[in-house]
């Protein structure tokens, strides 16, 4: 592993010795309106996934523009704007749904695959803008699909080279899974489709919530999927890959009279487990909302209260097909406040109003919750003013120091607008932020070094499926285990981050042990520093013991106090000596004048 420190925090690393010896306060956060600084002028766009896709270390944005006709990268920066036009690729014919950016050609280098409307109803067109180290090259209009499917894909990687797969429906209803290999001699060939083992009779859901994410804990991804009934759990396979039948959920109550939402996997309750989160309507107008949780083998209403300080009843958006920002109700998670609980972000409607909201993971002692242990709060005002009449957001990291900030679409009389907050803590929350490449390389890319500082190197693009976790002990001396999946899903704008930020609350001391698994293997690595960014390469996949790993360490505030204390109190000592020094000096010159004076007496 190696420690490196970001280029404008260079300091004695003794000076984290201090953390434990420095008071914090304890208020609450702030919301800072920085749209200017981070889109300019450049608003027209609505956030489609994130990714690096030129590896500077800054986290991208891939946006659609132009009425859904245009997709377009924008670069991350440390310069204004902080999010910068990038290569975009622009189209007359095509009404684009959605992006899902990852390497599909094994070059080591992101690409951008996109989906297309394709005819009538759910029907849509996968097409791959196949991307350099900074460049991305446009499909034609006129170029045949590389896959023509049923509602929209999930990406993951079945076979284990990483190299990005798709698993989906094929327009006669059956499941594929399109497995995308090595280009050879410049050549880029086709997916092989493997159809997937279908022994029950139920379709898959359109819009849909499946997911690639490590359910059973043996650091190997499993498919869950979302059909028209329940839910199907199939449990990853090695060495060849592939997914075995496990067992089935059966669906919430929410969908029987009502609408059932996208269900996310979240540490709830930060044990370790990821739990699937499903918000519901128990009627058709979305009227009784609520969340539930599948924790013991039952799902667990948490009875969310959705009365606002003037007694005003909200709900989730009632699902509508015709509109891109409600095809279904969608939560985002995220470690808000870094107390190492993940929060949601959701949007809810009232008399035709509609707001997005922070709902914060707190304790729950309500009896009403049964056997969890946490429920989420609805922050009224934690975004206020600045997300009135927004339609959707998510969470993002605009100043790359592991505080997740909001990214909001605003609906205007005529098309969005995007709107960007920065989360400024005024209290000093610590973490980790980790990041699992697939781990290939392209030695024929350009030699540059990336804004942080650092010579540029790729090692592959993000992976979906890896399972994540920590321990560490907190300042009561109790132990905290946090887990997550790193980019579970793909599909109608999951929007999820292509790393994992773990809060670590006010909890100074250095992380016990972080394990990164995949494919069946795992890697532990232990006493890391917080405050801190760690990449990951798993490379091999099979000899975890030579997987790689790099830490670059970001300050805290403390820390910056703890130098500035240090350093005052070296600037005292410093005067101090030279004060005795210079005083000793006039105490010599003295004694010497008058051991002078006494000689030349006596000669007399």
């Amino acid at each position: 592993m190696k420690f490196q420190f970001l280029p404008w925090s260079r300091f004695p690393l003794f000076a984290l010795l201090l953390l434990g010896f420095v008071g914090v306060p304890a208020n609450g956060g702030d919301i800072i309106d920085i749209t200017d600084l981070v889109f300019g002028s450049m608003t027209d766009t609505i956030p489609a996934a994130y990714g690096d896709f030129n590896s500077d270390e800054l986290f991208d944005v891939f946006v659609l523009r132009n009425n859904f006709r245009t997709v377009q990268i924008l670069f991350g920066s440390d310069d204004k704007p902080l999010l910068q036009e990038g290569p975009k690729c622009e189209y007359n014919k095509f009404h684009i749904t959605s992006v899902i950016p990852g390497d599909f050609d094994g070059d080591a280098y992101m690409d951008v695959m996109f989906t297309v409307k394709h005819g009538e109803g759910d029907h849509q067109a996968v097409y791959i803008n196949w991307g350099g180290s900074e460049y991305m090259n446009c499909t034609r209009e006129d170029e045949e699909p590389v896959i023509v499917m049923r509602g929209q894909p999930l990406a993951l990687d079945y076979d284990k080279d990483f190299i990005i797969d798709l698993f989906g429906i094929s327009t006669e209803g059956k499941r594929m899974f399109w497995i995308f290999k090595n280009q050879k001699d410049g050549h880029r060939r086709p997916p092989d489709v493997i159809q997937m083992e279908s022994r029950f009779n139920q379709d898959l859901k359109i819009p849909h919530s499946h997911a690639i994410v490590d359910l059973n804990k043996d650091f190997t991804a499993d498919l869950f999927l979302a059909t028209t009934g329940d839910y199907e759990v199939w449990n990853g396979t090695e060495p060849n890959g592939g997914f075995e039948f496990s067992h089935r959920i059966k669906a919430p109550d929410g969908n029987l009279g009502g609408h059932t939402g996208q269900s996310i996997f979240l540490d709830v309750e930060l044990d370790g487990n990821l739990l699937q989160i499903v918000p519901v309507c128990f009627d058709k107008r979305c009227q009784n909302s609520s969340i539930l949780v599948y924790h013991g083998n039952h799902f667990h209403d948490l009875h969310i209260d959705f009365k606002d300080d003037h007694n005003d009843l909200w709900g989730f958006v009632v699902p509508n097909q015709a509109d891109w920002s409600a095809q279904a109700i969608t939560l985002r998670g995220g470690d808000f406040n870094l107390d190492g609980y993940p929060d949601l972000l959701a949007t809810l409607s009232k008399s035709n109003q509609m707001q997005t909201f922070l709902l914060e993971n707190v304790v729950c002692e309500k009896v009403a919750c049964g056997h969890m242990k946490r429920t989420f709060v609805v922050r009224w005002k934690a975004l206020a003013p600045f997300a009135n009449g927004t339609i959707m957001a998510s969470f993002y990291d605009f100043y790359n120091d592991g505080i997740l900030d909001v990214i909001l679409v605003e609906k205007t009389s005529n098309s969005t607008r995007l709107v960007a907050f920065r989360n400024s803590l005024d209290y000093d929350a610590n973490f980790v932020k980790v990041i699992v490449l697939t781990g290939l390389s392209n030695r024929t890319g350009p030699k540059k070094l990336t804004p942080l500082g650092r010579k540029k190197r790729t090692y592959g693009t993000n992976l979906p499926g890896p399972r994540i976790e920590y321990n560490t002990t907190t300042q009561d001396g109790d132990p905290q285990h946090g887990a997550s999946a790193q980019l579970p899903q793909s599909a109608y704008f999951s929007l999820h981050l292509p790393y994992t930020t773990f809060g670590l609350g006010r909890t100074p001391n250095f992380v016990d042990s972080l394990t990164v698994g995949l494919s069946n293997h795992s890697r532990t690595w232990t006493q890391l520093i917080p405050n801190s960014q760690m990449i990951v390469v798993p490379k091999p996949i099979h000899e975890p013991d030579k997987w790689k790993a790099q830490l670059f360490v970001t300050p805290s505030k403390l820390i910056l106090m703890s130098v500035v204390a240090l350093g005052g109190i070296c600037l005292v000592i410093l005067l101090l000596i030279l004060i005795l020094y210079a005083k000793e000096k006039r105490e010599d010159k003295i004694q010497r004048s008058l051991e002078a004076h006494r000689f030349h007496f006596d000669a007399m």
